[in-house]
């Protein structure tokens, strides 16, 4: 039987219909990488240093983030007074028992970038056996413990 050929991906396939002296270079293994062969054709480009930062401080958590701004001597007053006004929006993540929406998406998206399940998040809280409590809360909208809550508030600000 003969071998079935593998996908190519549409990168793939624009970059040897447009620059085939460059596919013909990466198929021959002088360039290691399609990535590469596509940065070398124009079709993509490489991320800026910027680029890296940006996304590596997504996905820093607080303590990450106050000792970068130590390190490079970040003047903090301007960033202590923005987050003084983000404060009282913050404030409030719970109404009653049920978590606001925006909270619901700032868990996830720290839980997102941080690689993280709500088992992990609640243990990081304090409540090392609730996270099918913060599962159900996210999921469906179901009612935490108040003291549940208090906790994921203090989680919450510590994550910056």
């Amino acid at each position: 039987m003969s071998k079935t050929r593998k996908r190519q991906s549409p990168a793939g396939q624009q970059l040897k219909k447009e620059f085939p002296d460059i596919y013909a270079e990466l198929v021959a293994g002088r360039i290691p990488s399609l990535k590469k062969a596509l940065v070398k054709a124009g079709i993509m480009t490489k991320p800026t240093p910027v680029e890296k930062l940006l996304k590596a401080w997504g996905k820093a958590n607080a303590a990450e983030r106050d000792h970068f701004l130590t390190q490079i001597g970040a003047n903090r007053t301007i960033l202590d007074d923005h987050a003084s006004t983000d404060e009282t929006e913050r404030r409030l993540i719970a109404n009653g028992r049920y978590l606001l929406p925006h909270t619901v998406r700032q868990i996830e998206a720290i839980m997102k970038s941080r690689h993280l399940l709500p088992a992990q998040v609640m243990n990081e809280a304090g409540f090392p056996s609730e996270g099918r409590s913060l599962t159900r809360a996210l999921a469906k909208n179901a009612s935490l413990r108040l003291v549940v809550i208090a906790a994921l508030d203090d989680w919450l600000r510590n994550q910056g």
